[in-house]
């Protein structure tokens, strides 16, 4: 019996076609994961590094089963995991379901972090789904580089922009009172 589940559902503007194969590939997924680096994944193994504790994990993927309408993965390893999806068309979008089951109290920070590892794979298959010219360059940068990066770089680039964004715009205010007082 578990001690503590975690589900949560969230709408998703891609079809489940494209859903089935993310989750299956699993690379691009198991490196949104705000929790871990990728240290390395592939040949049915995948190998993390823990933000938090720095410590190193392996699971050998014993199962990636996916269907039309969902499928589970199930990392063999210490700790075990077993995460299961699901999703259905609704409408325009598609209802995405994940489900994880947990033998001992998780904190509320590994919480957060899985709900924003479902929000990123929303995110990354609605970019995915789209087919103009900047969401594939969209989809060719977060590929190529982002994914690339371990979440502590993503947040150190994220608050690099955003200061570079507010130097600009004191430059641009200093500008206008300048031209305005002068």
């Amino acid at each position: 019996m578990p001690d503590e589940v975690f589900e949560r559902n969230r709408p998703v503007a891609a079809p489940p076609e494209l859903a089935a194969r993310f989750f299956a590939d699993g690379n691009a997924w198991f490196r949104l994961n705000p929790e871990w680096e990728v240290l390395a994944f592939g040949e049915g193994v995948l190998r993390v590094r823990y933000e938090r504790s720095e410590n190193e994990a392996a699971w050998r993927v014993a199962t990636a089963d996916f269907g039309a309408t969902g499928g589970t993965v199930v990392l063999e390893g210490d700790p075990p995991r077993r995460m299961q999806l699901a999703w259905t068309r609704n409408g325009d979008l598609t209802q995405l379901g994940y489900r994880e089951e947990f033998a001992a109290p998780v904190e509320t920070e590994r919480i957060a972090e899985l709900s924003v590892w479902l929000d990123a794979a929303a995110g990354y298959l609605a970019i995915a789904a789209r087919r103009d010219r900047r969401a594939r360059f969209g989809k060719w940068l977060l590929d190529k580089v982002w994914l690339k990066l371990s979440p502590t770089a993503r947040r150190v680039g994220i608050i690099v922009v955003a200061m570079e964004a507010l130097a600009l715009l004191l430059f641009v205010a200093i500008v206008l009172i300048d031209r305005l007082v002068g």
